[in-house]
């Protein structure tokens, strides 16, 4: 017969539909977020799955309602973490197409398209890592600044300074790029 002293000891199972809830909910915005803090497409799902798995075995210690928080955080980490590994890693050929994109695109707007995209990481990984957070959860996943305040744990006047400065730097770090590809284009000509 197990003790009450050995019981205390396992760790406690998570409930699983709490966990499914948090899946189903969250998800697919863990994904987004991994992938606009440069975490490469191709390492972007396997990504999003560790930070459910860390939650899973965490699940016991994140108080009701702070699942969301915690899976941010957990990819904010993971996402900082693989940024370094891969970087000394070999770049990884990215000419895959999203099949859908490529049965509903012309060849020249999916050059544009794949153009686009690699300037908005471009930019977004030259954002200083507070501002780009508070930028992609704003701008790009359309949450509200007091839900960016209760998801980072900062004052709601900090969120809006970070917003403030973030959109300055992503303005002049676009129009940068903007003057240097017309001439880098040109040499390739």
């Amino acid at each position: 017969m197990a003790s009450r002293a050995d019981a205390e000891s396992r760790p406690a199972r998570p409930d699983p539909a709490r966990l499914a809830r948090a899946i189903e909910a969250d998800y697919r915005f863990i994904w987004r977020l991994l992938r606009r803090l440069g975490v490469p497409e191709h390492h972007a799902e396997d990504a999003a799955q560790q930070v459910f798995l860390i939650v899973a075995e965490r699940m016991a210690d994140i108080a009701p309602g702070r699942e969301r928080a915690f899976a941010f955080g957990t990819a904010l980490r993971l996402a900082q973490t693989l940024r370094r590994r891969l970087g000394r890693e070999l770049p990884h050929d990215q000419q895959q197409l999203d099949e859908r994109g490529a049965l509903q695109s012309t060849p020249d707007e999916l050059v544009e398209h794949k153009r686009a995209r690699e300037l908005l990481d471009h930019v977004l990984q030259q954002l200083p890592p507070d501002s780009r957070t508070v930028f992609i959860l704003f701008e790009l996943e359309a949450l509200s600044s007091p839900e960016i305040a209760a998801l980072i744990d900062v004052p709601l006047g900090t969120v809006a300074s970070r917003l403030r400065r973030a959109r300055e730097q992503f303005r002049t770090l676009v129009a940068e790029a903007q003057r240097v590809e017309p001439a880098h284009e040109r040499e390739g000509r």
